[in-house]
């Protein structure tokens, strides 16, 4: 936002000071017949107030004039005062001496005494009414210009009261609006400075001229006049960022979120954001308003370039912003180099959940074990389970129990975990029971297909040397029956046990 730092009135001073001196001077001559008649004709015009110089006093005048002409003002000042002793100085005498000692004052730093002057010059009765309007203005801008805000108001709004419309012209309304400005008068300054505005032509408006406005109507919350003047900054200067910025920060400031990303687009395409907090905010702001993809190429672009400093904070944003779109092969490498950086167990969790994400299990279960060995972690039961969730994938059941019971330990991982465990126990348990039905359906089947074979053989009288009947036993039973038809082992054979190898390869069967 544009802030008001102040008004610069020292060379509006010098020269408006100068230019009413002169014309207040113009009259500061001896006078010859012609100009003896019309100073008769001015003092009627002025009441009868004595116009004119003696010729004494008029000589020591015109040495005062000469010594300011080579700019020796001190030296003029020793001379006026030899004028200004004399006894019988008239009014208008007094008043001319008092005037050009003023500006000499003035020129030598010496505001206080300048100003004393010139109020003295006034009172003598003898000044015109336009030369007593240009006066009290001189005197109001050199007490504004020395932090007499105030007393420069009064003086310049005398000015104005005693030279009416034609006194206010666009110096004087400025002039006015800065020092209610300087004095935080504000609302009493408003009504000029908005003069000033409607006296100064649309196309001569300067920076300066917009700031005083916005300052203006920013001490006294308007925003409607704010944004006016701010669209009318940005239309008039359309390449600058300051103008931009403003403008982007008051429609944040005022609730207009959406609009303020829609400008600082605009500033971004347009080439203006050079700083790398600039171009951190704007990708920020793609994120906040769901369009973190885009905000992520845009920052991942400008970390590239050396645009954005790849620090810790800008490396976290990048990869929030992948993981938030969903781009887990994109985050994982942001991920795996800020893990490098920062060593945090976070950052080696983030990493870990991305490559879960991407099913790059072995990885995965490598960086969550390295996640909570570094520690520091906000929920480790959580962590654990996840990390018991890869290894049930990757096949390692007793390896994922082990971390199932370690995400146990905590309140708000233990239903998650202990559903884990139930889940693992009761499909051990099933792969143990689909073993025992297998072998007990193979046991059956074994013994109808050797008594067959054995009631086939007595009557085709398929007997050995011994007279024993003989068999070809299956394949799948010589573990169960000899060549004879014997049971070679009764537990077995009644299938009392199953093997618990087999029941153990059946549970890692299925859990893959």
């Amino acid at each position: 936002m544009i802030r008001f730092n102040g008004f610069d009135t020292s060379g509006l001073l010098r020269s408006v000071a100068t230019l009413a001196l002169a014309a207040a001077m113009t009259t500061v001559v001896l006078a010859d017949a012609d100009a003896q008649r019309r100073n008769r004709d001015q003092e009627e015009e002025n009441d009868g107030a004595d116009r004119t110089f003696t010729a004494r006093v008029g000589e020591i005048v015109l040495e005062a004039q000469e010594q300011q002409s080579n700019d020796q003002f001190t030296a003029s000042i020793e001379t006026l005062n030899r004028a200004l002793a004399i006894s019988d100085i008239n009014p208008y005498e007094r008043s001319i001496c008092l005037q050009l000692r003023g500006r000499a004052y003035y020129e030598t730093e010496r505001s206080t005494q300048a100003v004393q002057d010139w109020q003295a010059a006034i009172a003598t009765g003898a000044m015109l009414p336009e030369e007593i309007v240009n006066m009290r203005i001189n005197i109001g801008q050199l007490l504004i210009a020395n932090e007499q805000y105030n007393e420069g108001i009064r003086s310049l709004e005398q000015a104005v009261e005693m030279g009416g419309e034609s006194a206010v012209n666009v110096g004087v309304a400025r002039m006015l609006a800065q020092a209610y400005g300087q004095a935080e008068r504000y609302r009493d300054g408003l009504r000029w400075a908005e003069r000033f505005w409607e006296l100064r032509p649309a196309a001569e408006r300067t920076r300066g001229d917009y700031s005083l406005m916005l300052f203006y109507y920013q001490q006294l919350d308007d925003v409607p006049n704010q944004f006016r003047i701010i669209e009318g900054m940005v239309a008039r200067w359309p390449t600058e960022k300051n103008n931009w910025r403003s403008y982007a920060s008051l429609l944040a400031q005022t609730g207009r979120e959406e609009d303020a990303f829609e400008a600082n687009k605009i500033m971004y395409i347009n080439g203006m954001l050079t700083e790398s907090r600039e171009i951190v905010a704007v990708a920020q702001y793609y994120s906040y308003y769901e369009y973190p993809y885009r905000g992520a190429v845009i920052l991942e672009r400008e970390l590239n370039a050396g645009a954005v400093e790849r620090t810790r904070e800008n490396l976290q944003l990048l990869s929030n912003m992948w993981r938030q779109a969903r781009e887990w092969e994109r985050a994982i490498p942001v991920l795996r180099q800020l893990a490098q950086m920062t060593g945090d167990g976070d950052d080696y969790l983030k990493l870990a959940e991305a490559l879960y994400q991407q099913r790059q299990m072995a990885e995965a279960e490598d960086a969550f074990q390295e996640a909570l060995n570094r520690g520091g972690l906000d929920r480790p039961g959580t962590a654990w389970t996840l990390l018991g969730n890869v290894r049930q994938e990757l096949g390692r059941t007793d390896a994922a129990l082990a971390a199932f019971r370690e995400g146990a330990r905590y309140p708000y991982s233990r239903t998650t975990a202990n559903g884990w465990i139930t889940f693992i126990t009761n499909q051990r348990a099933a792969a143990a029971d689909r073993v025992r039905i297998r072998e007990r359906v193979r046991l059956d089947e074994c013994r109808f297909a050797v008594e067959d074979l054995r009631e086939t053989a007595t009557l085709l009288g398929d007997v050995d040397e011994n007279g024993r009947i003989v068999i070809d036993v299956p394949n799948n039973c010589t573990d169960l029956y000899n060549q004879y038809g014997e049971r070679l082992n009764q537990n077995v054979a009644e299938g009392e046990e199953a093997p618990a190898e087999a029941a153990e390869d059946d549970t890692e069967s299925d859990a893959g």
